[in-house]
Formats: C-alpha cells, sequence, structure tokens
C-alpha cells in the first residue's frame, strides 16, 4: 500500500491505494489537477465528470466489441 496525497482547497487528504494503482492515480492527479498545488471543488468535479465520460466511452466500445463477437 502507499499513500497518496491530493490538496483540495487548502485542506490535504490522505488515501492508501495499492501501489501499481497509487502509480497509475498519481501520472492522473498531474494530469487532471492545476500545478499550483490546491484544487478547487469546481477541479475536482471536472476530473469526476472527465473520467465518467471516459468510462462511459470505454464501455460504449466493449458493448460493440461484444455485439460483433
Amino acid at each position: 500500500m502507499r499513500k497518496v496525497t491530493i490538496k483540495i482547497e487548502g485542506k490535504e487528504y490522505e488515501i492508501n491505494l495499492d501501489d501499481s494503482f497509487a502509480i497509475y492515480m498519481k501520472d492522473e492527479f498531474e494530469k487532471l489537477f492545476p500545478k499550483n498545488g490546491s484544487s478547487t471543488i469546481k477541479d475536482l468535479l471536472s476530473a469526476y465528470l472527465k473520467k465518467s465520460y471516459d468510462c462511459y466511452l470505454m464501455e460504449k466500445k466493449l458493448d460493440n466489441i461484444i455485439k460483433k463477437i
């Protein structure tokens, strides 16, 4: 397990994640959140919606692949 720290509106949150997932999430956080070190609730919501949309598109692709099989 590895700790990942997220700073939202000046408050830090520590989350324990599996090692490989923590590395992945650290990279994702760097892409999705501002570089100034502290994110806003709006940044968090935008990141959530972007990832939800990515999941939606992936599900559509999987459904199309399954239909072809």
